[in-house]
């Protein structure tokens, strides 16, 4: 395979974890159909997919579980004077993983027309996704699979990841269906993500996600891994 597995991944300068137990003062939280955590300066793995990629009653059935624990964290946090329990976060923890490897393996069954497994659908996406680097965010890693997309990427000063996945998605959404001589919603509106933990969560997404068109067994003209350049060299 073409892409580089690394085993050394250095953290990003002034890397900031997210510590649940500790009380954090610019922690927010929100709820659409899916769960948001948010702290500036924090770095956050998210994956985005086109509209076509998971079947609409896969999509009804995971925002009904997100929603009954939304419900149950806020009952939970109601119980003990607004802080959840270990063993709560912990479960919703595992509820996580569980739903992001049930969206992962469905998304790499590659349904839908896999419009990113184009080159040229390819390039659009990676211009969008590097235009504001640097201003508005750090880019860190990311992957484009033939229907999805993951990164990893810490926002800069007030940007939000919901503008940075606005954008991406607006202007890479507009050039291709420009070069397909069609209008219309490219992506799905709403994307996933978590905030990264620490260290070891940083190295474990980092790795999934440049082992994962290698775990979907595709050729290396079907998808495009890039990592940080500190990664690269660490393993040069």
């Amino acid at each position: 395979m073409a892409w580089l597995i690394p085993h050394h991944i250095p953290l990003p300068d002034d890397f900031l974890g997210f510590d649940p137990e500790s009380p954090l003062q610019d922690f927010e939280a929100y709820e659409r159909h899916l769960p948001h955590w948010r702290a500036p300066g924090r770095c956050y793995f998210t994956t985005f997919r086109l509209r076509d990629s998971i079947p609409a009653e896969v999509v009804e059935e995971m925002k009904g579980e997100a929603q009954a624990w939304q419900k149950r964290l806020a009952e939970a946090a109601h119980r003990h004077q607004g802080k959840l329990p270990p063993e709560e976060w912990a479960a919703w923890q595992e509820f996580q993983q569980v739903q992001m490897r049930k969206l992962e393996m469905i998304l790499d069954e590659g349904r839908g027309e896999c419009l990113l497994r184009h080159r040229e659908h390819q390039q659009t996406l990676i211009e969008a996704l590097h235009h504001f680097e640097s201003t508005r965010c750090e880019m860190l890693a990311y992957a484009i699979m033939p229907n999805h997309v993951h990164v990893l990427c810490r926002p800069l000063g007030e940007h939000s990841l919901e503008s940075l996945c606005r954008a991406w998605k607006r202007h890479s959404g507009d050039r291709i269906h420009r070069l397909l001589g069609r209008s219309g919603s490219l992506w799905q509106e709403e994307s996933f993500d978590r905030l990264i933990r620490d260290a070891d969560h940083y190295g474990r997404v980092v790795r999934y996600i440049a082992k994962n068109p290698f775990l979907a067994h595709l050729q290396p003209s079907e998808a495009v891994v890039w990592l940080h350049p500190k990664i690269v060299a660490a393993n040069s």
